[in-house]
């Protein structure tokens, strides 16, 4: 049995069970229902872990706000999301929902936020992005508005922050890469092909180093020598970009990370040379 704590509408209650609250959604389940009053969640009902008690009152502040109709939204689609990838946390909903309610908003009041680092997004979180672009056809069917790719891009930070770093750390990786690879366009006059195998690399390669710096490991491999003397230029273009990463997450970054990522540079500018 479960302790109520609100009632959103007709379909949809919060509820306190095992120390953590739980958003429970199932046709007609709050229908007739007072809160502290108790009952037992059907089988068939969709229940997604909110936040620990401790954070009731960011949660209330979104519960208080939102239109249940977002959270539904939201719910369909974690649980599209879940059955491809178990993994992805359920406790970012209302934050999920939130998102939505203001992108519908923006929507209702012909303004267009871009989104400069969708494209980053798309190629650091591919597994993200494929899950997250079924979220326009949900939102679509619920809601009748259509969101556009750099929406989706925002949504690809919800579900791959449910899985490992946060969302604003998912952000931050995509703006490093972003600003990096502007930057060794700029410094060598060159335009680079983003649906190269050079760039596909460069981003695989910037997506593990940020997640080395996150768990704290090192490469075995010391290149650093090497390219300081056989590819200085690009050398000192990866110094500049290592700097800047480790300003963004506020963690050292060793050595060894400065060669490996200039060798990918070192090929990306050939190829595009």
């Amino acid at each position: 049995m479960v302790k109520i704590l609100k009632i959103l509408n007709h379909n949809s209650i919060i509820v306190y069970h095992e120390d953590e609250t739980q958003l429970i959604l199932h046709r007609g389940i709050g229908f007739g229902k007072k809160i502290d009053s108790t009952l037992k969640i059907p089988k068939e009902a969709k229940v997604f872990r909110i936040q620990p008690l401790s954070e009731r009152s960011k949660q209330d502040q979104l519960l208080n706000k939102l239109d249940p109709i977002y959270i539904e939204v939201a719910s369909d689609i974690l649980t599209h999301a879940q059955a491809h990838h178990p993994e992805i946390g359920d406790y970012k909903i209302l934050p999920l929902a939130d998102h939505i309610a203001f992108a519908i908003q923006r929507i209702q009041n012909n303004l267009k936020i871009n989104n400069p680092f969708s494209h980053e997004i798309r190629s650091l979180y591919p597994e993200a992005w494929k899950v997250a672009r079924i979220s326009r056809e949900i939102i679509f069917n619920k809601l009748g508005y259509l969101i556009n790719d750099d929406e989706i891009g925002f949504i690809t930070l919800h579900l791959h922050g449910s899985q490992t770093e946060s969302r604003d750390e998912g952000f931050i990786a995509a703006m490093i890469v972003n600003e990096s690879i502007t930057e060794i366009e700029k410094e060598y006059d060159i335009q680079i092909d983003m649906h190269s195998l050079s760039y596909s690399r460069l981003m695989v390669h910037l997506k593990f180093l940020i997640a080395r710096l996150q768990n704290e490991e090192d490469l075995t491999l010391d290149m650093e020598a090497y390219t300081k003397k056989e590819i200085p230029e690009s050398y000192e273009l990866a110094k500049r970009i290592v700097i800047r990463i480790s300003k963004a997450l506020e963690k050292p970054v060793p050595k060894t990370e400065t060669g490996y990522l200039a060798v990918h540079i070192e090929r990306i500018i050939k190829e595009a040379k």
